[in-house]
């Protein structure tokens, strides 16, 4: 049996107001190996953007424990969590969460400057990913004269080239 890249142990997570406390998960645990694929659906208000987020490392749990690749992350600092978003996670936002006035190339070099890849590494990477969603011939368009469908395949394109292992998608 292959161990997994992501366990949740009984993760809990509340939100509080001036008049309600709401618990959005109530001692969660859940396994996630390498290549899997894994579908989070439920009602609305059933905790699964909460899940997301925690796995995701946007937001923070309350209770329980989340272990990456072997390593509990109850003590991460601020940077290990901007770390384990840099170089493990791949985002793709409802939203697309895309620099308007960047181009679609500057979106997704953009991200892999940030991981440490060099200028020229980056821009080949992005390319060869604008291929693949059928971008190609769009890297000078700027984000904001994309379609809908376009800003959705550039933010998956931004988050394949990160090749991360884990995609996160909201």
């Amino acid at each position: 049996m292959e161990k997994a890249r992501i366990e949740l142990q009984n993760i809990s997570k509340s939100y509080y107001s001036e008049s309600a406390v709401t618990q959005a998960l109530r001692k969660t645990s859940l396994s996630f190996v390498h290549g899997e694929f894994v579908a989070v659906t439920g009602e609305s208000g059933s905790g699964k953007s909460t899940l997301l987020n925690i796995i995701g490392g946007i937001d923070s749990y309350d209770e329980g424990e989340m272990i990456v690749n072997g390593r509990p992350t109850f003590q991460y600092t601020e940077e290990d969590w901007e770390e384990y978003r840099r170089s493990q996670a791949g985002y793709v936002f409802q939203d697309y969460s895309l620099i308007g006035h960047y181009t679609a190339l500057d979106n997704i070099t953009g991200a892999l400057l940030i991981m440490g890849k060099d200028k020229e590494e980056a821009r080949n990477i992005a390319i060869k990913y604008l291929k693949k969603v059928g971008l190609e011939g769009y890297e000078a368009h700027p984000a904001t004269e994309l379609s809908s469908g376009q800003k959705q395949r550039l933010a998956i394109a931004r988050a394949l080239a990160k090749n991360t292992g884990i995609y996160y998608c909201r």
